[in-house]
């Protein structure tokens, strides 16, 4: 007869599901979920950049995942900044496809070089070329909205970040099958 086995359910992926699942509940007393409606910054403001961090940063150690935290708040705080300056160009210059393709491949440049060069953070670089190039191709992101979507995806990352280091301090390092305390294997 064949032996039936049940999943592997360790203690870092219960740490990542609490962590997602805190980071949800956080926003939803609040209304955070994305509502136009509200003003400013507000509008722009919900769970799910909370959400990725948790899963992205949560490690098997507590070091760990301070550093990926770390370094994926420096490369959203990078890519927020590259994306906000994109303001400063006008409307008409970002609407002309070849220069939009331009400005993205010039706004990773300096993305990967203010991560590698200046922050000593080559981990960060994919969130520092991520974002400006979600808030130049997103049609949704135009105009001083753009303060407004940088300001909200640093918010929320640092929220997630935060609550996945939280988490990870707070549950135990690992689980472990639990040992009779006498040396004995009797199956009482």
């Amino acid at each position: 007869m064949r032996k039936i086995t049940h999943p592997h359910i360790g203690m870092r992926t219960i740490k990542t599901a609490v962590a997602v699942t805190l980071s949800y509940l956080i926003f939803i007393p609040f209304g955070l979920l994305y509502n136009e409606s509200y003003p400013g910054v507000l509008g722009y403001i919900g769970p799910l950049y909370a959400c990725i961090p948790c899963v992205v940063c949560m490690q098997s150690s507590l070091e760990q995942t301070l550093q990926v935290g770390l370094s994926r708040f420096l490369g959203v705080l990078v890519g927020a900044v590259i994306g906000a300056l994109m303001i400063l160009i006008p409307e008409s210059l970002l609407s002309f496809w070849p220069f939009k393709a331009v400005l993205l491949g010039l706004s990773c440049v300096v993305g990967i070089w203010l991560c590698t060069e200046v922050l000593h953070r080559p981990a960060a670089c994919t969130m520092a070329c991520i974002l400006p190039c979600i808030m130049a191709i997103s049609g949704s992101v135009t105009g001083n909205e753009r303060h407004y979507y940088a300001i909200a995806r640093v918010l929320e990352t640092m929220v997630g970040v935060s609550v996945a280091f939280l988490v990870n301090a707070a549950l135990p390092a690992r689980s472990k099958p639990s040992q009779p305390q006498d040396g004995s294997h009797s199956k009482d």
